[in-house]
């Protein structure tokens, strides 16, 4: 993700760049070198180090997970620093990271949802059929997911640790899918539809990876329901992915990510436009441009879990 939004900044005129980066790592290779790297010591604390690198910049656009609330004190900071944030608002981050909420928000909106609920250990049976999922509230992937599919395994999993809310779901049939897409509160575009390469393992799933603009939208039914998505959540800004589940039912939204995906590493070779420019628009213009898509072109994005 750093890498791509690096080569499509880089294209974008007028903009000069400083990155931020873990010194005990190596930079992006195929990286173009007009770039200032900043390493960041591993025993410096890194919101000590974003405070004083913001104070040198115009504008900052963060990748980081919602986990733990990293992403909202990221754009919480940028604001306080009265610098622009090419990135949803730390209250849109704030909704987005809990599952739970984005369910509710959306679910009350009419936009259809993977069931969600609060879990807790202490009910003798679960609100759901068996299977069923737990997973962190604000987790993001497919961390600490456990997939329950039994009364035993549901009594066992009253004591497992964990942090902060966890959530549950119906485990559902259909191909696991996501959307790219640029919002500008209330509105959205949707950039691609793409595979999300998840398989079972075990009592887990484990993501390998994505299909960027995988399939094409002829009936209009993933820019609608994007559409629907930017209306309950007028929050979003930028660049947003939403994670959801196709079966014979129809479309049913798993999450929203307020942030940089995965499937932005493959978007502008599967769209031959360039994503982050796009961004930079919208933020000079304050409106979305129209936008008719493009032919499908599936771009691989893989990797292997560590």
């Amino acid at each position: 993700m750093l890498a791509a939004l690096i080569q499509d900044l880089v294209d974008v005129p007028d903009m000069s760049l400083l990155a931020l980066r873990d010194s005990r790592l190596a930079r992006p290779a195929n990286v173009t070198l007009a770039v200032e790297w900043l390493g960041i010591d591993p025993n410096t604390p890194v919101m000590t180090c974003l405070a004083s690198t913001i104070e040198r910049v115009d504008a900052v656009w963060p990748i980081a997970p919602e986990t733990s609330g990293i992403l909202e004190s990221i754009c919480t900071l940028v604001r306080q620093k009265g610098k622009i944030l090419l990135n949803t608002s730390a209250e849109g981050v704030r909704l987005a990271a809990s599952k739970l909420l984005t369910a509710n928000r959306l679910g009350s909106m009419g936009v259809p949802v993977v069931p969600t609920a609060l879990w807790q250990p202490g009910p003798a049976r679960p609100y759901y059929p068996f299977p069923v999922v737990i997973k962190p509230d604000d987790g993001v992937g497919c961390e600490h997911i456990r997939i329950i599919s039994s009364i035993g395994e549901w009594k066992q999993s009253a004591s497992l640790e964990h942090m902060g809310n966890w959530v549950m779901q119906p485990l559902m049939d259909g191909e696991s899918l996501s959307l790219c897409g640029i919002f500008a509160m209330g509105e959205a575009v949707l950039l691609s539809v793409n595979h999300q390469q998840i398989k079972k393992q075990g009592n887990t799933f484990v993501l390998k990876g994505c299909t960027v603009n995988s399939i094409a939208d002829k009936a209009h039914a993933f820019s609608r329901l994007l559409k629907q998505i930017a209306t309950a959540v007028p929050e979003l800004w930028g660049y947003a992915g939403v994670d959801l589940i196709q079966n014979d039912q129809g479309l049913h939204v798993l999450e929203i990510n307020p942030r940089l995906t995965s499937s932005y590493a493959g978007l502008r070779a599967a769209l031959g436009v360039n994503p982050a420019r796009l961004v930079i628009d919208l933020l000079a213009s304050g409106s979305l441009r129209p936008w008719h898509g493009c032919p499908v072109r599936p771009i691989e994005v893989m990797w292997e879990p560590s």
